[in-house]
């Protein structure tokens, strides 16, 4: 039995690993982490391996000197640098890394060139092509250059979540025949449609006839937070809404305390519900005593959303989906939610109060995201897929 060594650095996690998680009939499977790690590990059904990284040594330097060394290391590719990797990978047939950019990425193709039996396969979320040139004042370009083109020429196979994903791979010079559109599917089993629990909805404080807006996610500018509050306040003032209207807010992030501080000036704190983490094993039950789910994400500078696994979880659940035209969730969203353009919060607005006042085109929305989920985004059919990848990267 072949051996693959999935490598995510802190960004190891079960929505993606579920994927993965089939393909243990026909590979030995260890998944490579941090001790940092940003995510819940504990449920992945495959070995997992927890390896140092560099990180942890710079966070324990003294504020003033961090962000100097982490700057430097951001400059010249070095986050994430995760010790004894290339030892790990000796014994490998597969080494499956994340991003052209990342370090643990470079190091696999430096243990290909120890071991040349390993092949190295890349999943690639990201959307912007040519992204350190547009950060160009953190990172030292041409060394940048160097190490991704190294990684593209060493790379057996790059799986794009997205299509848009592989366009940027193509611009940045990856032949076209090596990169395979695979999306990241959801367990259909357990985000799906259920009746609302009263038991949970009487914790929260929400009525029965009461109906729920969702948004999932980093509180972060970019996740459109703010439009959302802005939208939300407009249709609890609006006369021609007779329905009783929460907002659940589910995430954390650097924004919070301004968040927080908007609710108040708008007046909002009795109408809103602010969730700071929910495990992702749990997560389902929030989507199943919601109404609309709204992810009204806006694309900056550097960053365009490039996949948005909220997005197929609450689809899954058979909830209507209001989200935006940034990045790669047009293909993600398909013609099976309501798109608004980023920043918009009267279009915003607008589609939320459509949605409201016509429970059937609730119903109708919900079962066609239903429905693409199961068809594009079931973790069986994403699995056989990679598994397809894997075998022809073997056979070369």
């Amino acid at each position: 039995m072949e051996r693959v060594a999935i490598i995510r650095g802190t960004n190891l996690n079960k929505f993606e690993m579920q994927n993965y998680e089939p393909l243990t009939k026909y590979f030995d499977i260890t998944g490579y982490t941090t001790y940092n790690h940003r995510f819940e590990i504990d449920y992945i059904n495959f070995k997992i391996k927890k390896l140092h990284c560099i990180e942890e040594f710079t966070d324990k330097l003294p504020i003033f000197l961090r962000a100097t060394v982490n700057l430097l290391l951001y400059k010249y590719g070095y986050t994430q640098y995760m010790f004894n990797l290339e030892k790990e990978l000796r014994d490998k047939d597969i080494a499956h890394a994340a991003e052209i950019r990342s370090a643990y990425s470079y190091q696999a193709v430096k243990a290909k060139k120890a071991n040349n039996k390993l092949k190295v396969v890349l999943t690639v979320w990201e959307n912007i092509p040519f992204l350190s040139l547009r950060v160009s004042k953190l990172c030292d370009v041409e060394f940048n250059r160097k190490i991704t083109e190294e990684i593209i020429r060493n790379t057996d196979a790059f799986i794009a979540i997205t299509n848009r994903a592989k366009d940027a791979l193509i611009l940045e010079g990856v032949p076209e025949e090596k990169v395979h559109v695979i999306p990241v599917g959801v367990d259909i089993e357990r985000f799906k449609h259920r009746d609302k629990d009263l038991l949970l909805l009487k914790q929260l404080n929400i009525a029965e006839d009461e109906l729920v807006l969702l948004f999932v996610g980093r509180i972060v500018w970019s996740k459109g937070i703010y439009f959302l509050l802005y939208a939300y306040k407009k249709l609890l003032s609006d006369p021609e809404i007779n329905k009783n209207i929460k907002l659940i807010i589910v995430g954390s992030g650097p924004e919070k305390s301004k968040i927080i501080d908007i609710i108040s000036r708008l007046n909002l704190a009795n109408q809103i519900i602010l969730i700071d983490s929910v495990s992702y094993m749990d997560i389902h039950k929030l989507y199943n005593i919601s109404d609309i789910f709204i992810l009204p994400s806006v694309p900056t500078y550097s960053w365009q959303e490039q996949f948005g696994m909220v997005l197929v979880e609450a689809m899954a659940s058979e909830l209507p989906v209001i989200t935006t035209l940034s990045g790669s969730i047009p293909e993600v969203v398909g013609d099976a939610g309501v798109l608004v353009q980023p920043g918009d919060f009267l279009d915003l607005y607008n589609k939320i109060k459509e949605l409201i006042t016509s429970s059937e085109l609730r119903k109708t929305l919900g079962k066609k995201a239903r429905n693409r989920v199961e068809k594009k985004f079931n973790p069986k059919i994403v699995s056989e897929k990679i598994r397809k990848v894997y075998s022809s990267v073997l056979e070369k």
